[in-house]
């Protein structure tokens, strides 16, 4: 029986290049978003839908069963609230966390019960999780959770036979970040912090999260892997 993996956000930068990379694997995928599925994906199924709505869930995990068997899930949905930290209020904080952390959780629970005895979860968080920038709390705090959520998820589901891991990338030049790296003053500035020296594509991002969906990461569990380029790995230029 086919293997079938839910990737939500499937319509943002990393999400498109997860659900096309799966698919190019042998992976029956079902993409899920909030936007119609872009034509460069027309051999993943669809379903429109907000990732914080559990009728969403449930017609995703139909369409799946319909496809073969759900074993995987990829969740690269987020929201961004940008400001200071004292700015920050409570609706903008509980909707980064519900975005990020609490749908993340409730796809988490749905797949793994679905996929018990073999099933591999893998979350999109972010170098924000581990390094603080100003103006950006509410995401860096929702991406923190979603680590918590990832070493929680290995140890009660494991017992069960499901792998729970994170990547964190760190910039990925797409569409919604353009006016950065379009830019050859930003860009140049942007790629100093990158000892690869060039940025990570989301499809860079795509091929790590494909290992760790497969057979080849079945001793992998609880980790949060960066995709950065180095960039954690950094000290600032004055230490």
């Amino acid at each position: 029986m086919r293997s079938v993996a839910l990737v939500t956000g499937a319509g943002g930068g990393i999400g498109s290049a997860v659900a096309s990379t799966l698919a190019t694997r042998g992976w029956a995928v079902v993409g899920v978003d909030l936007v119609d599925r872009p034509d460069c994906l027309d051999a993943v199924e669809w379903v429109v839908g907000d990732v914080r709505d559990e009728t969403s869930i449930d017609r995703a995990v139909e369409s799946a069963a319909r496809l073969g068997r759900l074993s995987g899930l990829v969740t690269a949905t987020l929201t961004e609230h940008r400001g200071a930290l004292g700015s920050l209020d409570r609706r903008s904080l509980a909707e980064a966390y519900d975005v990020q952390v609490a749908a993340a959780w409730a796809w988490s629970t749905a797949v793994a019960d679905a996929a018990s005895g073999d099933g591999s979860i893998v979350h999109i968080s972010s170098v924000h999780a581990q390094r603080a920038v100003p103006g950006m709390a509410a995401y860096a705090m929702g991406k923190a959770a979603l680590d918590a959520l990832v070493r929680a998820g290995a140890v009660e589901w494991g017992p069960q036979g499901v792998r729970c891991n994170a990547v964190l990338p760190g910039f990925v030049p797409v569409p919604r970040n353009k006016e950065r790296w379009s830019d050859p003053t930003a860009a140049e500035s942007l790629l100093a912090e990158h000892p690869l020296g060039r940025f990570v594509t989301a499809e860079d991002v795509a091929q790590v999260v494909a290992f760790l969906l497969g057979p080849y990461a079945r001793g992998v569990t609880g980790a949060s892997l960066p995709v950065d380029g180095g960039m954690l790995a950094t000290l600032p230029r004055w230490a």
